[in-house]
């Protein structure tokens, strides 16, 4: 490996502390177990790929990760983990923070401190551009204003789901039933009544059986998917540090529908379902999602996120997701609309020509490799 590729083992101070105040320090030396915990005590609880894990997948796949903490004195307040991407014609690296970072937002003098840090940082990894996906919705004024008044300005695309559904799992779970639509309850019932059972198995030779409910289902209903070798990577990854989770949901020996549920603190997050034509009739996905949602709950898992919903109002009813997001959201889980992928130049002419060269690259990555860079 090239020494750039291999973990830094010294901490870097990205800014100087200043008592009393903040100071963003670069923590390449961290082991993983003080780096999730960092994350999953950051404001909000932080994200799976904010993880150390996320971060060493994100390795194999030629991003390099740089983490950074916001500390005020001895205390970390929040945490960014940034990968970076050596951009093709464009000298330097794109450096792109997935699902963060993780701030106390509603301090101004904090955030200011940390991107502030995060400059510093960026020109020492010569990146032109950072990017950020943060966790706040549309409707936090104060802290978009503050994100426009550093720089940031709304990318053309979104990389991960804008919009998405969360339940609260410390609710009881009446009022969980409760909440849900009218019909999402019905098929959460009629499946448990027609005897349809949901078991957890993390064999391999379950994840077979997952992949070929899954191709089947791309197939027929003609989804756009990542490439099985991109998730293999990710599960493998997840399911070594205990955070991977495969369901089926099976009615007298045939198995129906499927899912796979990832954990990082006190959060699960459905990423990837499948189910069969075959005995529709009996609602096996419903239960499926109803019976995860209880095995999360019994092991203090309190934030359940569906993975990401379209537009659910109808002039977006032809979206490709719509019919799944109407699913997600019948399990009566609160809407959040966050703001999506933010870009700061760094380096201005050289943020400029990425800008005009991503698109190309980025369609002809796809069509050459049948997946994303991202």
């Amino acid at each position: 490996a090239k020494e750039e590729d291999l973990p830094r083992s010294t901490t870097h101070d990205a800014s100087p502390p200043v008592p009393g105040r903040y100071a963003v320090l670069e923590r390449g030396d961290a082991a993983p177990s003080q780096w999730n915990a960092w994350t999953e005590n950051s404001p909000g609880g932080g994200h799976l790929f904010q993880s150390y894990e996320w971060g060493e997948i994100k390795r194999v796949l030629k991003w390099r990760p740089v983490r950074l903490v916001l500390q005020r004195e001895d205390e970390v307040v929040g945490v960014g983990q940034f990968v970076t991407y050596s951009t093709p014609l464009v000298p330097g690296v794109l450096m792109y923070c997935p699902k963060g970072p993780w701030l106390p937002w509603e301090d101004a003098e904090a955030v200011r401190a940390f991107f502030r840090g995060l400059l510093d940082v960026a020109k020492r990894h010569r990146a032109h551009t950072i990017k950020i996906e943060p966790e706040v919705t549309e409707d936090s004024t104060r802290t978009k204003e503050l994100l426009a008044e550093i720089g940031f300005k709304k990318f053309r695309w979104n990389v991960n789901h804008k919009m998405t559904t969360t339940v609260d799992l410390e609710l009881p779970e009446d009022e969980l039933l409760a909440n849900m639509k009218k019909g999402t309850r019905y098929g959460v019932r009629r499946a448990l009544r027609e005897g349809v059972k949901v078991v957890e198995d993390n064999s391999p030779e379950a994840r077979e059986v997952f992949w070929r409910m899954h191709g089947e289902m791309v197939d027929r209903k003609n989804f756009w998917s990542r490439p099985r070798s991109y998730y293999s990577i990710v599960w493998k990854v997840m399911e070594d540090a205990g955070r991977a989770h495969l369901f089926f949901a099976e009615h007298e020996g045939d198995q129906l529908a499927a899912a796979l549920f990832y954990t990082f603190g006190r959060k699960c997050i459905y990423m990837l379902g499948t189910s069969k034509k075959e005995k529709r009739e009996l609602q096996p996905a419903y239960a499926l999602q109803w019976e995860a949602m209880r095995w999360a709950k019994q092991r203090g898992i309190t934030h359940y996120d569906m993975w990401g919903i379209s537009n659910l109002d109808k002039p977006y009813k032809d979206h490709p997701l719509y019919g799944v997001s109407k699913f997600k959201a019948g399990f009566g889980g609160g809407i959040e609309d966050f703001l999506g992928c933010l870009d700061l130049p760094v380096s201005r002419v050289r943020a400029r020509a990425w800008d005009g060269v991503e698109p190309l690259y980025f369609r002809a990555y796809q069509r050459l490799k049948g997946d994303v860079y991202y």
